[in-house]
């Protein structure tokens, strides 16, 4: 019986240390942007390789995920914009999965559901500064914005209507990922902010309509691109099935659970 007993125990270990060899967690690092989607995607990859653990860590922005994959520190990044010249260099892939919603919010207490685009260029100008004027309370704006070389500020430059051709109001706050960022339209009264929405529909802020225009509507005009990038001397191993897994109908699902669009 006491040998039994061993026995059992010694094929338990072996079974169970078997398994922690097996294990792999892959970190991908990279933008704050669509961090979301990106968790929304391991998960669903997990439960089909449950010995594979993807992680996604706070932002280090886009390009600080391609020097960590360009100078070798880690093996696969996030961006939420392409390689641009000087980057080309580090010979990266560039793998676009997903389309990912950049949309306008509020704190709970402002009272408005919807903006038009010119109302939005003329809180962020600094041309409207109380809330009353946009058919919300009687209060003064606070306006957040993202720093300059911000993803989800190049897709508005580029694609919102009149948001180039402005200069941003001097009396905005800087914030510098999209969780800090959402944080703090959610905790600080009047302020109106930016960012993607897979980020900011966990938050408990409103989510505006722009000229009526929900942000899930599929011709909805302010989008971005998320990607991966990796060397494809690396992609090997679990990396290779998480590169191939993210282009899967099974990702395609978790994509939009996670409230972007699938490529």
């Amino acid at each position: 019986m006491k040998r039994r007993f061993l026995m059992t125990m010694v094929t338990l270990a072996a079974f169970f240390w078997g398994n922690m060899l097996l294990a792999d967690t892959i970190t991908i690092v990279g933008t704050g942007s669509g961090s979301a989607v990106l968790k929304s995607v391991g998960r669903a990859f997990s439960t089909i390789h449950p010995e594979v653990t993807i992680t996604v860590p706070e932002s280090i922005g886009s390009g600080g995920g391609i020097k960590a994959v360009g100078n070798d520190k880690n093996p696969l990044g996030r961006v939420a914009r392409e390689i641009n010249d000087r980057e080309r260099a580090y010979q990266l892939t560039y793998l676009p999965y997903a389309k990912n919603p950049i949309v306008f919010f509020v704190n709970k207490n402002v009272g408005i559901k919807g903006l038009t685009t010119q109302q939005v260029c003329d809180i962020y100008c600094g041309k409207i500064t109380n809330w009353k004027q946009v058919g919300g309370r009687d209060a003064k704006i606070r306006v957040i914005r993202r720093e300059d070389g911000d993803s989800s500020l190049e897709v508005l430059l580029k694609s919102f209507p009149g948001f180039a051709g402005i200069s941003l109001t001097e009396k905005s706050k800087t914030t510098f990922s999209d969780p800090i960022t959402c944080e703090l339209a959610e905790r600080k009264e009047n302020t109106i902010a930016f960012g993607t929405y897979a980020n900011a529909r966990n938050y408990d802020v409103n989510i505006l309509t722009i000229n009526g225009k929900n942000p899930t509507a599929a011709d909805y005009d302010y989008v971005g691109t998320l990607a991966l990038i990796f060397k494809e001397k690396n992609r090997n191993g679990n990396i290779d099935k998480f590169v191939s897994f993210v282009t899967s109908q099974a990702a395609h699902n978790a994509i939009r659970r996670a409230g972007a669009l699938p490529l």
